[in-house]
């Protein structure tokens, strides 16, 4: 079994690896929203929520650090038990954000079809969303929403629709509809945020391993050293004891009798 100074060792490089995975979440997050809003006119707006609650999540990452540095470098018990509870809201949650982005996944298709057709009715008929139409079929490859014949009523093609090649005399119209394309669009995006949401709750059973088994170790290791002072009060007690009797005064023999001696008289001097 690892010693307690080597699971310090591991919490403290989780700590390290809590820090890093925070500003990895509201980087990524901040990144997949930003192509959600890019074409926010034909994604239904229950999508995006799973990519800011992400971004929350990292902001919890780095603050859930300060816990996970100091409780097993100070061995305080309440900072331990606290990162251990907010670990387990933090599992929860990324766990729920992979569920959420999965049943998203599933429910999009008929989100986005919606908001592109009726987008598109607006656009032939009031010449709404062409900004947005553009933005679409330039980064897309593609062109209307089924293909290139829904422009046919109009008598013209927008220019996003064509591909300008140096390698072609002429413009090349993009044949494909868009509704395809944005479909798997958005898709891989929610399952971007299924993956983190996943890879984010093993990460934190991981951490909340590590540290369950740091606090197991701390208190064999306390409960050793209390009963290594317990002994060592116990041997002191015990060599005091023995010490005491060798440095007292021997007793007087009990039951012994004084030895009278007779005064003794000085000599008789001669008369002179």
């Amino acid at each position: 079994m690892a010693s307690l100074k080597v699971k310090e060792v591991i919490c403290l490089f989780y700590s390290g690896l809590l820090f890093i995975s925070g500003l990895i979440l509201i980087g990524t997050s901040s990144y997949l929203l930003f192509k959600l809003f890019y074409h926010y006119t034909f994604i239904p707006s229950g999508s995006v929520g799973p990519f800011f609650v992400i971004f929350l999540l990292g902001i919890g990452h780095l603050l859930v650090t300060w816990l996970a540095y100091k409780g097993p470098t100070r061995e305080h018990n309440f900072h331990i038990f606290l990162f251990m509870i907010f670990t387990i809201i933090l599992l929860v949650c990324e766990f729920t954000v992979g569920v959420w982005s999965i049943i998203l996944w599933d429910e999009v298709e008929v989100g986005s079809i919606d908001l592109m057709m009726s987008s598109f009715d607006e656009l032939i008929n009031l010449s709404y969303y062409r900004k947005d139409w553009n933005k679409l079929q330039s980064q897309l490859h593609c062109c209307g929403v089924h293909g290139v014949q829904d422009y046919n009523k109009t008598g013209s093609y927008p220019g996003s629709c064509f591909l300008n090649s140096e390698d072609s005399p002429s413009p090349l119209v993009y044949s494909d509809g868009c509704k395809l394309p944005l479909i798997r669009y958005v898709k891989r995006i929610l399952i971007d945020g299924a993956i983190i949401g996943f890879l984010c709750t093993v990460f934190q059973a991981l951490g909340l391993y590590a540290f369950y088994s740091f606090f197991k170790t701390l208190r064999e290791e306390r409960a050793e050293r209390i009963a290594r002072r317990i002994a060592m009060q116990r041997e002191l007690a015990n060599a005091a004891q023995t010490q005491t009797p060798l440095m007292s005064s021997p007793p007087k023999p009990s039951g012994s009798r004084a030895i009278n001696t007779p005064p003794t008289t000085p000599p008789a001097t001669a008369p002179t």
